[in-house]
């Protein structure tokens, strides 16, 4: 086990960024880039993929002939997205900082939050400003899209995905260069008081057989229920909530396996 451990509040970086880069020629899943295209025209103007990784959803929605943006804390995870941007002869524009800092000289029809990661913001005030900073560069009738869950420890279980049970995914190959990087991930402690959840992922790269570098990285991660978000998104100034089940129109449920919130700036503030 590596000594060092990374904090993924600072963005998938090294490895872990690799892995996302790694992952890219699977792709998002057709139904969740269809959800978003479908929105995004919808609300007309430019979208923000925030916290947008190696561009996992930005390249395929460019693609369709969508106007998207770019934004991530990672300067890791940006540099595969350059590299993705030169093999597919496209010019994303692309930003370098944190959601809680959110700063663009744009606003946007859209800004959408995919895979949960706005939940790596585990201080609630500092989430409470991050939605009003979304708000403030949405234009007037712009949507909100956050995707939100609530972590299996949770609603399966305190033992669900512990160090003694971990998620054990097959190996990923490298993209232009030898190896393959193999990535387990497990839960550390679940605090339902206080609803954060402390998980480690360690991504191991295997070249011709044998380990040479290993990575653990810590990821502290808060979950919100429904109406407390609700709450969160009307104090922040959205208007008009509404959820999506499974990438769909039709609202979630608790059966739902994805939940995404949406929430508009009013047209008159």
């Amino acid at each position: 086990m590596p000594e060092e451990v990374y904090d993924l509040s600072q963005g998938w970086n090294r490895l872990a960024a690799e892995l996302l880069y790694a992952c890219m020629p699977g792709g998002a899943p057709a139904k969740e880039l269809a959800f978003y295209e479908q929105r995004i025209r919808a609300n007309e103007g430019i979208a923000l993929d925030q916290a947008c990784g190696t561009g996992r959803h930005l390249f395929p929605l460019l693609a369709r002939g969508l106007e998207v943006h770019g934004a991530d804390i990672s300067a890791d995870a940006l540099h595969f997205a350059r590299k993705e941007a030169e093999i597919q002869k496209v010019h994303p524009t692309l930003y370098h900082q944190r959601m809680e800092e959110c700063n663009i000289p744009h606003k946007y029809g859209t800004i959408y939050i995919a895979n949960g990661t706005f939940q790596i913001i585990t201080d609630r005030h500092q989430a409470l400003a991050t939605l009003q900073r979304f708000w403030h560069h949405l234009v007037p009738g712009g949507q909100l899209l956050l995707e939100l869950s609530v972590p299996p420890e949770v609603t399966q279980g305190l033992t669900c995905n512990d160090a003694d049970h971990p998620t054990r995914w097959a190996p990923t190959p490298r993209r232009e260069a030898e190896g393959e990087i193999v990535s387990t991930l497990w839960s550390e402690s679940v605090d339902l008081f206080e609803q954060v959840l402390l998980s480690k992922r360690q991504c191991d790269l295997y070249v011709d057989g044998k380990c040479v570098r290993s990575e653990v990285h810590a990821h502290l991660l808060r979950w919100y229920f429904h109406y407390e978000f609700l709450m969160m998104l009307e104090r922040a100034g959205f208007e008009d909530m509404t959820t999506y089940s499974d990438y769909t129109d039709h609202p979630a449920t608790q059966e739902s396996k994805t939940v995404v919130y949406g929430a508009r700036r009013p047209y008159v503030s």
